[in-house]
């Protein structure tokens, strides 16, 4: 499996298991120019939380949450900026977490990170 399988095989795992956990899961895959790529949105007790996946086939190069660095947390909240107005969320709580895939294990990081309106 190529890595590109391999991350659309996270993400839907993700979204599985946010699902199952109590989550409703609004978008998948929002992309905006320029600035980023977010995940998953989801919502869950008035909370939009934006998701981060990782996915990695082994622990050979690391752990799967430990890729998000500073530019990547830098895009998606830039993306997150553009999806929180774009559809006029300036109310609500926001979170970003990040979920790390490894073959079928999952962990879920909740507020992994924060916005710069935190």
């Amino acid at each position: 499996m190529n890595t590109s399988e391999e991350g659309v095989r996270g993400e839907q795992a993700a979204a599985e298991y946010l699902i199952k956990k109590g989550y409703r899961v609004i978008d998948r895959n929002v992309s905006y120019a320029r600035r980023g790529e977010i995940d998953i949105v989801a919502e869950k007790g008035g909370a939009v939380i934006f998701v981060e996946v990782r996915s990695r086939a082994t622990g050979d190069f690391g752990d799967a949450a430990e890729t998000v660095d500073r530019a990547k947390r830098r895009n998606l909240l830039r993306a997150a900026e553009a999806y929180i107005l774009e559809r006029g969320l300036n109310d609500v709580e926001i979170r970003f977490d990040i979920i790390a895939v490894r073959n079928d294990m999952i962990e879920h990081i909740p507020n992994a990170f924060y916005g710069y309106w935190n």
